[in-house]
């Protein structure tokens, strides 16, 4: 009888121990973003940039912990003939939660077009020190009349574990 009542209360410790308490799960994030952009022409679709700015989140599933958030994005990238293959930079995600999230990602495009990419989750705070995550991003750029700003549309998707 003492070993049933031991495998019981092991097995209920277990199960509460290993519970997903929302500690991982998939994301598809939207939003629109503004970047403040400095830019070094050198002609014919040849460019380096780098670019600082914000945008805001919200996320098909409304449980997930990037659904209205902000996000605040440090990168650069170098065109030649138009074209980019090294764009890189940082993510911080805020989220309603009042932590945050980084993120790193590359990115490949046309300039003054859009691009595509993939990022990786680093860290985060409080409870989601821990977190990692990996995923796919997209971006279209918008026309903006603003000079020496970029405005975009941008799409995030992936999963994420804490």
């Amino acid at each position: 009888m003492k070993t049933i009542i031991s495998s019981i209360i092991l097995s209920l410790i277990s199960t509460l121990s290993f519970a997903d308490g929302h500690t991982s799960g998939k994301f598809n994030a939207s939003g629109m973003g503004a970047w403040e952009v400095n830019a070094m022409n050198a002609g014919k679709g040849d460019m380096a940039i780098t670019y600082d700015g914000i945008a805001g989140l919200s996320d098909d599933t409304p449980d997930s912990i990037f659904h209205k958030s902000t996000m605040h994005c440090i990168g650069g990238l170098t065109l030649q003939a138009g074209k980019f293959t090294d764009e890189t930079g940082m993510c911080r995600f805020d989220l309603i939660d009042g932590e945050s999230v980084y993120m790193k990602y590359e990115g490949e495009g046309t300039g003054g077009s859009g691009g595509t990419g993939t990022f990786t989750i680093i860290k985060g705070t409080g409870k989601y020190e821990n977190i990692t995550g990996t995923g796919f991003s997209s971006r279209q750029n918008l026309m903006t009349k603003a000079p020496g700003f970029s405005t975009s549309m941008n799409q995030m998707s992936g999963e994420y574990k804490y």
